[in-house]
């Protein structure tokens, strides 16, 4: 008599947001991914992250159809989720189109669980998440700041096996190097660090022996120019790595600097430790990014105020000087 197998089970993560939302996304795809470890997981989100998403190794598939899917009829919509089967639909977002599709979820088999983080509420969104899907049945509940697991992106060293674009030697980095995330000129003057400074401090760890990496968007271009002109040695990659690659370099870099921007996130959880500069009197801490190595946050009623040499001996306190492009 042959004997068959019980039916996979089918679970859903839906998300949508900015680059450090989806980086923060991770850490939770980690945790469902453990508790469902058979399941055919489908992640479905929006199209401008999939280049990043696509190669984690949480999901069975990536579709990028939740807006669409959203603007569907209701009629359309309930025939749609009780067309899928879901046992269990994890919504990380809480966004417009999330509460739609949970609408019509809720006249299908699957168990929906509300694991998005409140912006309004004082905790780190990642101990929000955690303890969300806690009371789900995944991990615990009751994190205290800090103790949530953080996002990792260890797995693009699996990429990086199959594509040697993942490599810092592909950008001509050969040894230590630390990564510059400035803040574009989308940011107002007040949330950037002076371009001065960083030209002073890509100058401080060419002397350490620490080649500067400028990494970021077009925004960034324009202060990525002037580190490289003003500090000969300073290499400006801005605009010329995709996610993943930068991905790949901060799984290897010594080092990063960076103000409150998206970037620095995505640096951190790649296993960099950093130094994150942000204006006020007090530390960010609900705003900080997080990952399996150190962040110093550096704060001052205004980012003039924080000098060169404490930047640098805030990256010695964190280990950055004893990182090797070996050690990721």
């Amino acid at each position: 008599m042959i004997e068959h197998e019980p039916p996979k089970e089918q679970v859903l993560v839906v998300h949508e947001g900015d680059l450090r939302a989806t980086v923060r996304m991770m850490a939770a795809a980690r945790l469902i991914r453990e508790h469902h470890r058979k399941a055919r997981i489908t992640f479905l989100t929006t199209p401008e992250y999939e280049g990043l998403v696509k190669y984690c190794p949480y999901f069975n598939a990536v579709e990028t159809t939740l807006r669409e899917t959203a603007k569907k009829g209701f009629i359309e919509r309930v025939k749609l989720a009780r067309a899928s089967k879901f046992d269990f639909v994890y919504d990380l977002c809480a966004s417009d189109a999330a509460r739609k599709l949970k609408g019509a979820m809720r006249l299908s088999r699957g168990q929906w669980i509300d694991s998005a983080p409140d912006p309004k509420s004082p905790d780190h969104p990642s101990e929000q998440i955690a303890d969300l899907l806690g009371r789900a049945g995944i991990g615990r509940t009751g994190h205290r700041l800090g103790e949530a697991p953080p996002p990792m992106l260890d797995w693009v060293d699996f990429v990086a096996k199959r594509s040697r674009t993942l490599e810092p030697a592909y950008f001509g980095l050969q040894d230590r190097y630390a990564l510059f995330a400035p803040a574009g000129d989308e940011f107002q003057p007040a949330f950037r660090w002076p371009k001065e400074r960083w030209a002073s401090l890509a100058h401080a760890l060419k002397e350490q022996g620490v080649e500067p990496v400028i990494v970021g968007g077009p925004s960034a271009r324009e202060i990525g120019r002037y580190i490289a002109h003003v500090t000969p040695g300073a290499r400006d990659l801005t605009g010329r790595a995709n996610l993943v690659q930068l991905a790949g370099l901060g799984r290897k870099a010594s080092f990063s600097f960076g103000e409150d921007v998206d970037l620095l996130h995505l640096l951190v959880a790649a296993g960099s430790p950093a130094v994150m500069f942000h204006p006020g009197a007090e530390a960010p801490h609900m705003a900080s990014p997080r990952g399996p190595e150190s962040v110093i946050l550096m704060h001052a009623p205004t980012l003039a105020q924080i000098s060169v040499a404490e930047a640098v001996q805030s990256m010695r306190v964190a280990g950055g000087f004893a990182r090797s492009p070996e050690a990721a």
